[in-house]
């Protein structure tokens, strides 16, 4: 079984502020995300929280979030964190690093371990944007925040990439979780009779009393929460989790939570832009009085309603867990077979660079153009 980490700066807003002393600990230590707890399933797996360094490439990430977070209470009291130089980085097969948690100096002593990034914004359009020529500064994968709809083989695109350069971009979720990983939480609090909805948190300020009146036909609307543990205990007693047609757009990662959860989950599927795929077409709607209909009829037709939630449940198992382990520990194989020089790995970064930026600049070139044609 493999050996992996994963690890943030105790400045970084996001995932954990905990390591223990056992996963639910560790998830419930999370600022409203639980991230990617399916490793816990498939490695042995541990969190390691850092000191905050200066290096460049470390605070990188903070440009994207430090204006949303002004105010939060980032690292609560009697939380521990320890100094990356005083880190036994061998002792992993596989390092992943949140928003670069690791500066380049450090990782160059440690060549035996295949070093992985997620930048926490930018999901999963990140890698055709601001992140583009990914991955940089000595690191060997860029996680792109996309669910892996297939298996890679030694002969895949990134299995030759990293092979010859030690650099690849892998199909590899934020929410990297299987069908059971929130329910394995939480062994002490399951319920065999799931009643009402949870509403996704966006869709809470736009719903109106009408509206939630209608829910009530089916068990009504579950709300009232402070901390993630009260999602998922939320989700658990939960039969739906809902995006309301008037919420704003989303990545859809509280889908693949709810889905792990044991809800079907429901939404618009033009209100999802990371993982629209997670609805099936019978289940889409437009407006409130389509939700209505679907629901009514998935009521009516407890068949239909459990090959529903079969269905999503067996696209995590796949996209968001059994794929993206496998593809990543292919990625390790090849790692470990390539006879890549640091100098050839570092060359290849930097024709990255180039290539990036002018990709940048044409993609946001046809996005504007695409946005004229449509205005004229």
């Amino acid at each position: 079984m493999l050996n992996v980490c994963i690890t943030k700066q105790n400045t970084c807003y996001d995932l954990y502020t905990r390591t223990g002393p056992d996963l639910r600990s560790i998830v419930e230590s999370s600022n409203m995300r639980s991230g990617p707890i399916g490793l816990w399933e498939k490695y042995n797996c541990e969190v390691r929280i850092l000191e905050a360094t200066d290096d460049y490439e470390c605070n990188l990430g903070r440009r994207y979030w430090e204006k949303y977070t002004a105010g939060w209470e980032l690292w609560p009291k009697g939380a521990v964190a320890e100094n990356v130089e005083d880190v036994n980085w061998a002792k992993y097969d596989v390092v992943i690093a949140i928003d670069v948690a690791v500066p380049r100096r450090i990782i160059r002593r440690f060549p035996t371990v295949m070093w992985c990034y997620y930048f926490v914004e930018g999901g999963p359009l990140g890698i055709e944007t601001i992140f583009r020529g990914s991955p940089f500064y000595g690191y060997n994968v860029f996680f792109n925040h996309r669910c892996a709809k297939s298996l890679l083989n030694c002969t895949s695109k990134a299995s030759v990439y990293m092979r010859k350069y030690k650099r690849a971009v892998l199909d590899f979720p934020y929410y990297l979780q299987s069908p059971t990983s929130v329910r394995r939480l939480y062994g002490d609090y399951q319920l065999a009779d799931r009643r009402g909805i949870v509403l996704g948190h966006h869709s809470y300020p736009v719903i109106n009393s009408d509206e939630r009146r209608l829910l009530d036909n089916f068990g009504g609307i579950r709300d009232g929460y402070r901390t993630i543990s009260d999602i998922h205990r939320l989700e658990l007693q939960s039969k739906y989790f809902i995006i309301h047609p008037d919420s704003r757009p989303c990545a859809g990662l509280a889908l693949v939570e709810a889905i792990s959860s044991g809800c079907l989950a429901l939404a618009p599927r033009k209100k999802l832009w990371g993982f629209p795929d997670l609805i099936e077409e019978d289940l889409d709607y437009t407006d409130f009085n389509q939700l209505s209909l679907v629901m009514n009829r998935l009521e009516q037709d407890q068949n239909a309603f459990i090959r529903a939630v079969n269905k999503q449940q067996d696209k995590v198992d796949k996209w968001f867990f059994s794929y993206p382990t496998a593809n990543l520990e292919l990625m390790l194989d090849c790692f470990r077979q390539s006879r890549c020089s640091r100098f050839r790995q570092k060359i290849s970064e930097r024709m990255s660079v180039a290539k990036g930026l002018a990709g940048r600049l044409i993609y946001s070139a046809s996005k504007r153009l695409s946005a004229s044609s449509c205005g004229s």
